[in-house]
């Protein structure tokens, strides 16, 4: 590792002597002989390695979003947090003071994030979110797989027609004991 961090220019990246570094010990590494599973592994290496800058760009897209809705939330809570203190009594001397305080901070906070909730910023904020956590998961799951059949593992689908075939079984024998029985 070298001692960027006391140069006046240091920018926290990857200087390109690092990253040349980096993907010559790949390329050692690759061209190891591959036996049992990590030859698959290896045969498939473009695939996996497409779905990997696939999974990193949804990645991305996921932080954004992220991003965009923890700042509207933030906004909200600032926006309350500001209406509680302008309207709330300036001295707690007594319980009415209190009781006045808690009932400006709910009506500030609630009207601060139903006012959020229903605006169509956020449900779009919203929707894109939660969208590109479906996308993460799916693209977990394609990667998930693919390493189950080189592992000889059942896949996820596999299972979900074994349960579907167990699930018919189980209605036939029951079915084949009512008849039996009317018999």
């Amino acid at each position: 590792m070298t001692d960027d961090s006391k140069n006046n220019n240091f920018t926290p990246g990857m200087t390109p002597e690092q990253a040349s570094k980096m993907f010559d010990m790949w390329s050692e590494v690759l061209k190891l002989p591959t036996i049992g599973p990590m030859y698959a592994f290896t045969k498939d290496f473009n695939t996996y390695a497409n779905e990997f800058v696939s999974l990193g760009k949804i990645m991305a897209d996921m932080k954004t979003h992220t991003d965009q809705y923890w700042s509207m939330i933030n906004a909200a809570y600032v926006k309350a947090s500001k209406e509680t203190a302008e309207k709330a009594p300036k001295q707690f001397v007594t319980k009415d003071d209190y009781d006045s305080y808690r009932k400006t901070m709910i009506e500030a906070f609630e009207d601060a994030f139903t006012g959020l909730y229903a605006s169509s910023e956020f449900s779009q904020v919203y929707g894109k979110l939660f969208s590109s956590q479906l996308d993460m998961s799916r693209a977990m799951q394609t990667i998930t797989e693919r390493n189950f059949k080189v592992l000889n593992l059942p896949t996820r689908g596999e299972i979900d027609e074994i349960l579907k075939d167990i699930h018919e079984l189980k209605r036939s024998v029951r079915d084949l004991k009512r008849s039996v029985e009317k018999q």
